[in-house]
Formats: C-alpha cells, structure tokens, sequence
C-alpha cells in the first residue's frame, strides 16, 4: 500500500511540475501584419480593417455597368494610385473578388463577377503589383452590400473588394 501511495505521490509531483513548466513557458508575442507607415496607407487610400485583413470596397470608385466586365478610365486611374500607394510602402499581396447583382443565373454570375476581379488584377498588376501576388475571385451574387431591390442598389453591388495581406 505504501509502495502505491509513493508512486501516486510521485504522479502528482510530475503532473504539478508540468504544469508549472507549461505556465512558465512564455508565448512569443504577434507581430503585426502592417508597420505603421503601411497602416496609415491602408486608410489613407480608403481601407477599412475587417476580420478578414485590411478591405477596400471599390462601390463608390469602381462600379461595373451592367453585364460588363470593362475597366473605365477613372477606374484604371483609382487602380493605378491605389497600387502605387501600396507597393511604395511594401504591400505586394491580396486577394480581389469580384461581385455582382442579382441579375442573372448563379453561374452567369460567378463567371461575370471571376472576370471583374480578373480585370483589376490585371490592372494592378500592370502598375507594378506582382500577379503572382494577387488571389482572383468571382463571388457572383452572394455578398451583396446593397438591396437589389433597386437600381442604386444593384449598382453598388456590381463591384470589385480588394483584401490586401501580408506574405
């Protein structure tokens, strides 16, 4: 019986000496994704900090006309100095999706939405942005920021979202 008690003791000893081991052990701490001078670009440049990164909504500057995939010149304009900002304080990663309105089948959509995003991929990445940097999505109408209930609607919802990440 004396025998057990020692080796029960002796469990406990192991477990409890573990455990302070385990508290003492010190967690490295997080650096952040974005020094200061990039953060301050981010929001400089319109981005907001969501849980998924650093996201800019192009609604107010890149609308698409209905059933069109096509950059116009204020837009290829806001993509060149948004890009330009980003890669002079280091941002060389993110992913773009591309949205649509509910006009139209689901697969028509992602098609469409996949073709927008591809759009200003390209374009940012003629401004200097690495396309290998840059991850393309189409997510039809599946995320939309306005009621397509009306025309004003429909036009904020046909739209490009660019997430920027670190590397």
């Amino acid at each position: 019986m004396q025998f057990l008690y020692k080796q029960l003791r002796l469990g406990f000893l192991g477990l409890f000496m573990l455990g302070l081991l385990a508290a003492c052990q010190s967690t490295p701490e997080k650096k952040p994704l974005f020094n200061a001078e990039q953060v301050a670009t981010l929001k400089e440049q319109g981005f907001n900090q969501t849980d998924e990164g650093w996201e800019l909504s192009f609604t107010d500057k890149l609308l698409f006309e209905f059933d069109a995939a096509k950059l116009t010149p204020p837009s290829r304009t806001a993509i060149q100095k948004i890009s330009a900002a980003l890669l002079k304080v280091g941002i060389t990663h993110m992913r773009v999706e591309g949205h649509t309105d509910n006009e139209g089948t689901e697969a028509y959509n992602n098609k469409l939405s996949l073709a927008r995003a591809n759009v200003v991929a390209d374009a940012m990445s003629a401004s200097g942005i690495p396309r290998d940097n840059i991850i393309v999505k189409g997510l039809g109408m599946s995320k939309p920021v306005a009621s397509n209930a009306s025309k004003t609607g429909k036009a904020e919802n046909r739209r490009v979202t660019v997430i920027v990440s670190a590397p």
